[in-house]
């Protein structure tokens, strides 16, 4: 089985040449020696860390690209559900009964938070309907850091985890789990699904105790039972939590991350979420999509200290809203809470 070769998240040296020129002149990158040990270059501007954190501020200018341009369908959220809305003033409470529209960011936010606080989880509302799921009752809300301010819940599992996408980088690569590097991300997902559950290779569970196989079991059948279920409108609970692993996890595997949980059982069906997903990612290929939605100080941000810089002030101002400040110019607002797509300038304009 071959996979498509088609560029991820426009991967441009090209676009990553020009923004380190850029970070250079104004002082975020500095001429410097990588460590010998680390096998990237000496007397570099960027190491490879760095090239990192610029290809990552392209992956969020390309995923916004999509939440902006892709014709969604309302999701709704149910009546009887107490939820955090966000518009430009912040976050409120308010009851359910609501539809949100995925091409505005502040439904985007507010999507995540019920995701993490009334979907998943033992204390969730959907357990109220399917009590005893042993795929929520496993799931822990932790929280991530997006740059220097922002932040959003991710869902970590109770122990014990599984190995499944250490399997599958085993099957394809042997012990060089570097060579992973999947040229079309959701692509890569339904790759790994299918050599999941077709059983292409000799897959076992290792180091576990018939305990552990057995919470394992039931982990991954409480979300097979679930995964179809419609409370929101037209999107499966599968579309849903493809949506929140897109956002928050920019759909990247890794070994036992909620991702790669969610990815083994990925529906093959081209009327997805994920394949909406993929036909764009083989569609929009050029570096150029996302030149015009390129704001520097967005690219500054991402290499700005909250604490030591002396070029921005970051002012947390409750209800989710910060605002941020170059130098002695007029602040802008962002909401921090629930954000993995720190794009606060570009932002600024376009809503």
């Amino acid at each position: 089985m071959k996979k498509d070769k088609k560029v991820i998240m426009l991967r441009s040296n090209e676009l990553i040449d020009e923004l380190v020129a850029t970070l250079h002149f104004h002082g975020y990158l500095q001429m410097e020696s990588s460590n010998i040990y680390g096998g990237a270059p000496l007397n570099v501007v960027a190491n490879d860390h760095k090239i990192d954190n610029i290809q990552e501020y392209i992956d969020d200018l390309y995923i916004d690209l999509f939440f902006r341009t892709h014709e969604f369908k309302p999701i709704r959220i149910p009546k009887d559900w107490k939820i955090q809305r966000y518009s430009k003033d912040g976050e409120e409470k308010c009851e359910g009964g609501i539809k949100l529209c995925l091409n505005s960011p502040f439904d985007r936010y507010t999507l995540v938070s019920c995701i993490a606080n009334c979907i998943l989880g033992n204390r969730g509302y959907l357990n109220k309907s399917v009590p005893q799921n042993k795929f929520l009752s496993s799931i822990i809300v932790d929280y991530k850091k997006y740059g220097p301010i922002w932040e959003c819940p991710v869902i970590k599992f109770e122990i014990p985890k599984g190995d499944e996408f250490e399997q599958y980088l085993n099957y394809l690569y042997g012990m060089k789990h570097s060579m992973y590097n999947p040229t079309n991300r959701a692509q890569d997902i339904l790759y790994y699904s299918e050599m999941f559950q077709s059983k292409v290779y000799n897959y076992c569970y290792k180091n576990l105790t018939n305990y552990g196989l057995m919470t394992i079991s039931k982990r991954q059948q409480g979300y097979k039972d679930i995964k179809d279920i419609d409370l929101f409108g037209e999107y499966t609970l599968e579309d849903i939590l493809m949506i929140y692993c897109l956002l928050v996890y920019k759909f990247r595997m890794e070994e036992d991350s909620f991702m790669s949980f969610i990815g083994l059982f990925a529906n093959g069906n081209k009327h997805t979420f994920l394949h909406d997903f993929r036909d764009f990612e083989m569609q929009v290929t050029d570096a150029e999509s996302v030149k015009p939605y390129i704001r520097d100080r967005d690219l500054f941000l991402r290499f700005t200290s909250p604490t030591k810089s002396k070029a921005v002030k970051f002012n947390l101002l409750g209800n989710g809203i910060a605002e941020i400040q170059f130098f002695k110019d007029k602040p802008i607002r962002t909401v921090f809470s629930n954000n993995s797509l720190p794009l606060p300038f570009l932002y600024n304009e376009l809503y």
